[in-house]
């Protein structure tokens, strides 16, 4: 009889401690943050989904400016960005650009995946080797998988390897192509057809140019970022970012 009364507070405090356990796995996932804005210059704009906030960051006051998952970054017609991954693969963003990253750990195995979805503009990617992670470029056309390597990609389906292998698909035939050193894929309007080829040296050159707008004189500074793993345990991460000197 005493076993029968105490059944449903058990149960009770029992489901209460699963929704409890739930609600702090998420916010720990949220907690983390994807990426940091390195460096910027002169307007670049991030929106945080979550805190439902956008700002126009500050070179004196947004140093290492962190990135959540579904945040969104956009240049102006003269901004630049360069963002660092926890993993420290960089991205270099071009002027009239737009971005969100998306990302997610899975709980019990530690697998990773990252996504950068690139509404307009143009981006460069160093990809650290990502192992048994994913790392994705998506556009309205096109969908590239990388798991360590140097390339770009524009919003209009055009992706370039200057170093490595990138996987590219089209997202509404499913074709796919692999891309290695020097070569390029153009997906069309449709999203059905992939045109691929190689690229001269002068042309990686061109494509390659703007992006040192970000390498000026600027001051090597850290900052650490601290969240508990899917053990619970807390872990630290050491980010450099740059700042303007005097």
């Amino acid at each position: 009889m005493f076993i029968k009364k105490i059944r449903p507070y058990f149960l009770a405090v029992l489901s209460l401690v699963v929704l409890i356990g739930a609600i702090k796995v998420e916010f720990e996932k949220n907690d983390r943050p994807l990426a940091i804005v390195k460096r910027f210059k002169p307007n670049v704009d991030v929106e945080n989904r979550n805190a439902d906030r956008s700002k126009r960051l500050d070179l004196d006051k947004d140093k290492g400016e962190q990135l959540f998952d579904g945040d969104t970054l956009r240049t102006d017609s003269e901004g630049y960005a360069l963002v660092v991954f926890m993993d420290k693969s960089i991205a270099k963003v071009k002027p009239q650009s737009l971005l969100i990253v998306r990302g997610e750990t899975e709980r019990t195995s530690k697998r990773s995946n990252t996504r950068i979805d690139l509404s307009l503009g143009e981006i460069f990617l160093n990809v650290e080797p990502q192992g048994n992670n994913d790392f994705e470029v998506s556009t309205s056309r096109s969908l590239a998988s990388v798991k360590g390597t140097e390339f770009g990609s524009n919003s209009d389906g055009y992706v370039w390897v200057k170093e490595g292998q990138v996987d590219v698909t089209a997202l509404q035939s499913g074709e796919t192509v692999s891309l290695f050193e020097k070569m390029y894929a153009q997906v069309n309007e449709d999203a059905n057809e992939i045109e691929s080829g190689t690229l001269t040296d002068n042309e990686i050159n061109d494509l390659d140019g703007g992006y040192d707008e970000l390498n000026e004189d600027l001051i090597k500074k850290q900052i650490k970022f601290r969240f508990k793993d899917a053990n619970g345990q807390i872990r630290e991460i050491t980010i450099d970012y740059y700042e303007k000197g005097n």
